[in-house]
């Protein structure tokens, strides 16, 4: 109290992680009490004597019990701005409604640490399930006010918004967190049969394009287009050239949507010219058709670059390549430096981790246990998978990754 200073310090048996310490929060009562030291000054001359003129200064000590009370309004909101920082996206939204005066940093609850979140749900469920992997939260929202959330199926997801579909024909964007909601028109095909989807941007943008790619066949391939100027699809056709194609959804990036062949080759459509062109890149892991040797391959942007992630089940180690677009080659990479990376056959994305402990890590869509409560994952700098049975994940069959916006 005398300089105004507080010092915090930790005093435990055991060294503990420091990655750990990020999660401690200190308490603070909003009434204080300290006791004061008042000194009283007495002069006494005692003539004739030694100690004459000598002046003695006697020290009383009174206990003063002063209790403030603070709201919590007057907390600066340049600390309050520090707290957001350090939350997750949950605690932020419950840390600015303590108060009026907080509400002002609502602005800036985006930039705290939202992570993806894994949505899935059952056909007789009336709520989703979202769980966050890298704070080991389970949320469950409520998707009665759709009327008809129980029957849909996701297909692709976008800044915090995801592409389903209902009875295989009909398209709806919906933000969950935001319960915003945008009806598609019809499609004229059963999406069930060999079709894969991808938005250019967040469908809040006027510019948002939708695209659904039908393999009609293996010499045919048709491209349908939306956006929120239009009334119907835009569908054009295009040769395919017998081109097998990944099963995951292709990325939009650099004004073009890039299908992934299992060759390694690459379509790639323009919206604006309408065109469509094939890369011819080497495949860097060759994934034969109909063969027992079974390769997943996930296909992401990363900051810019296109990447791809493959995971071959008789093996442990998973391969990670970058398209090396001046040589149009297919180059390996050992670590993904600063980005944490989340695997799904639907949406597999790669985002900026600021969190040491996230770092280098991939998140699988499949849990280890039985109660569907531990993301399996894996450590690249070690090719580690960080639960022992990866071997017998369980993946709900409607689920995807899902980056929380408000």
């Amino acid at each position: 109290m005398q300089d105004q200073t507080v010092r915090l310090s930790l005093s435990l048996k055991k060294p503990i992680r420091t990655d750990w310490i990020c999660k401690l929060c200190w308490l603070m009562p909003t009434k204080v009490s300290w006791k004061s030291k008042r000194e009283t000054l007495s002069f006494t001359h005692s003539i004739g004597s030694e100690q004459s003129d000598r002046t003695h200064v006697h020290e009383k000590e009174e206990k003063h019990n002063i209790d403030i009370s603070r709201p919590w309004a007057d907390l600066p909101i340049e600390l309050v701005q520090l707290l957001l920082s350090r939350l997750n996206l949950v605690d932020c939204l419950r840390l600015s409604s303590i108060c009026k005066a907080w509400n002002s940093v609502s602005s800036h609850i985006q930039d705290a640490m939202a992570y993806p979140w894994l949505m899935y749900s059952t056909n007789d469920s009336c709520s989703w399930r979202l769980f966050d992997p890298v704070y080991g939260k389970e949320y469950f929202i409520d998707n009665t006010w759709l009327g008809f959330g129980k029957n849909l199926t996701f297909h692709y997801s976008k800044d915090g918004w995801v592409l389903a579909s209902k009875e295989n024909k009909y398209l709806f964007l919906i933000n969950h967190l935001t319960r915003e909601f945008i009806s598609l028109p019809a499609l004229d095909f059963d999406i069930r049969r060999s079709t894969a989807m991808s938005l250019s941007s967040s469908p809040a943008n006027s510019d948002c394009i939708v695209f659904v790619v039908f393999f009609n066949n293996l010499h045919v391939l048709e491209i349908s287009t939306w956006s929120r100027s239009q009334d119907e699809w835009n569908k054009l056709s295009f040769n395919n050239e017998l081109g097998y194609y990944v099963p995951c959804n292709p990325v939009f990036t650099w004004g073009e949507l890039y299908c992934y062949k299992v060759n390694g080759e690459l379509s790639v459509y323009n919206p604006t010219k309408k065109t469509l062109q094939t890369l011819e890149i080497k495949a860097p892991i060759e994934i034969v058709v109909g063969s027992d040797r079974i390769i997943q391959c996930h296909f992401m942007e990363s900051r810019g670059d296109l990447i791809t992630v493959f995971r071959e089940h008789a093996k442990d180690r998973l391969r990670i390549f970058k398209l090396d677009r001046p040589q149009l080659v297919w180059r390996e990479v050992f670590g993904v430096e600063d980005v944490t990376i989340f695997l799904n056959n639907k949406t597999s994305l790669a985002v900026s981790c600021p969190e040491k402990r996230c770092r280098d890590l991939i998140y699988f869509s499949g849990f280890a246990d039985e109660h569907l409560k531990s993301n399996a994952s894996y450590t690249v700098e070690t090719n580690e998978y960080y639960l022992e049975d990866c071997y017998h994940i369980r993946e709900p069959m409607n689920c995807i990754w899902v980056e929380p916006r408000i």
